[in-house]
């Protein structure tokens, strides 16, 4: 790592406001002063030294944000208190505090498929002519174009993307390469034919979320999107039920076959310890865990952990599970402006590169092909093809999205548990949404 230079948001991070305007004297006005002067200046005298509450949640970016706020709070003397919340937590503290209107937190970070909601029901200030005003200054095109799904509803941006993600297939290489993919699977079938090759004894081939609810919906949806199938139509309407989903769902069921016992309770936090601790030899998994299972210091698999695309069934063209969150502003909030700021900073590429280091997934081009960042984070490398190509809307982000997830991790519990078929099970969750589309329906709040 370079060490920083006179520019560098974390040497001003550690300048008092009396050094600077000295620093300042003595060089003619330099562009560091400049710089927090023309941050001051868009900030009315009002509202220079608010404290924002920023609500988020246990993700690796919550901790960098903690790290970074102190840069901006040296910057323009406005403080930030960052409150890190379980993830059903934030939600229900967030949908709480904009239907009762209390502004318990002027920021939040939002999950891509909590967009919809949000947007339709007013929660959050719109940011679309803030952004544009600046597009110069964001230098827009270097963000990923996915990158924008994380905040935008029906053309609108509610939200600045804050961490995005890349749905990956985790695999042990050594494991992989005795089974004849020392590159990993790349089809769906070559995959099928790997867990079961490498389930012998208790070792097994891979490890899926099974439990009911969230965890085996959301696994269920690499393999829908992995067959080519969708949950809604061209229209935005319904097409839970449609053959290619009821194949996939199939697929999904017979997989559980080559998984470790108890794997149809598993969550997040079961799964991932499956594949790190050797049990299991293969994971779908978001891109953001990967500092963790890659760093040799705190994981026993760093050293055998490879990482290709999503697998795709034969003829499917390629598109890849993408999620991650945005920053919103409660539209509730007194402290808007100096919101704004925040998040107007944050966005800079400068800054961005530090929130990155911190632990922050990057949005930015410039971060993913850095060569400082590639030194310190190689898989950047190979994330960055499945964020080019990756579908934002494989988890729809709608209204609707929280009901149809509750519909469908009943089922396909009850799928992988053999209490249903596989197109039983998807007709029923078709029926019970089809009236939460038609006009007029009532829409979560």
């Amino acid at each position: 790592m370079s060490s920083p230079s006179h520019s560098s948001p974390r040497l001003i991070s550690t300048l008092s406001r009396r050094t600077l305007l000295k620093w300042a004297a003595l060089t003619s006005g330099s562009a560091v002063l400049g710089s927090c002067a023309a941050l001051e200046r868009r900030i009315p005298s009002s509202s220079r030294t608010p404290t924002l509450n920023l609500f988020t949640v246990s993700d690796r970016f919550g901790s960098a944000l903690r790290q970074i706020v102190p840069q901006f709070e040296a910057a323009t003397g406005i403080s930030i208190a960052v409150t890190i919340n379980g993830y059903p937590e934030l939600y229900q503290r967030a949908i709480s505090d904009f239907v009762g209107g209390t502004a318990q937190a002027d920021l939040y970070a939002v999950d891509i498929v909590w967009t919809g909601e949000w947007a339709e029901n007013n929660y959050l200030v719109d940011l679309t002519e803030r952004l544009e005003a600046i597009r110069a200054e964001l230098e827009w095109e270097d963000v990923l174009p996915v990158m924008w799904k994380l905040g935008e509803w029906q053309g609108r941006q509610h939200a600045f993307p804050l961490a995005g993600y890349a749905g990956m297939l985790n695999y042990n290489r050594s494991a992989l390469a005795r089974v004849g993919y020392p590159e990993g699977p790349t089809t769906l079938t070559e995959l099928r034919e790997a867990a079961e090759a490498l389930t012998a004894g208790e070792v097994y081939g891979i490890a899926i979320n099974g439990a009911r609810g969230a965890p085996v919906a959301q696994d269920w949806m690499y393999y829908m999107l992995a067959h080519g199938g969708s949950l809604l139509d061209e229209n935005g309407q319904p097409s839970i039920d449609r053959e290619v989903n009821i194949t996939a769902l199939d697929y999904f069921r017979d997989l559980f076959r080559f998984t470790p016992p108890g794997a149809i309770s598993y969550a997040w936090p079961e799964r991932e310890q499956a594949f790190n601790e050797g049990r299991a030899m293969m994971q779908m998994a978001w891109s953001t865990g990967l500092r963790d299972k890659l760093n040799p210091e705190t994981s026993r698999i760093a050293g055998e952990l490879g990482i290709t695309g999503l697998p795709l069934a034969e003829g499917v063209e390629p598109k890849y599970p993408f999620g991650g969150w945005g920053l919103g502003i409660n539209r509730n909030s007194p402290n808007i402006e100096p919101a704004w700021e925040f998040i107007r900073w944050l966005a800079q590429p400068q800054i961005q590169k530090e929130f990155v280091r911190l632990g922050a997934e990057p949005i930015r081009r410039s971060a993913l092909t850095d060569p400082e960042l590639l030194a310190e984070f190689p898989y950047f490398a190979q994330v960055l093809p499945s964020l080019e190509q990756g579908d934002g809307d494989f988890r729809p982000r709608i209204p609707q999205y929280s009901r149809l997830q509750d519909a469908l991790g009943l089922v396909v519990n009850q799928v992988i548990t053999d209490q249903l078929d596989p197109d039983v099970a998807l007709r029923q969750v078709q029926a019970e949404m089809q009236p939460f589309f038609q006009s007029g329906s009532e829409l979560p709040s």
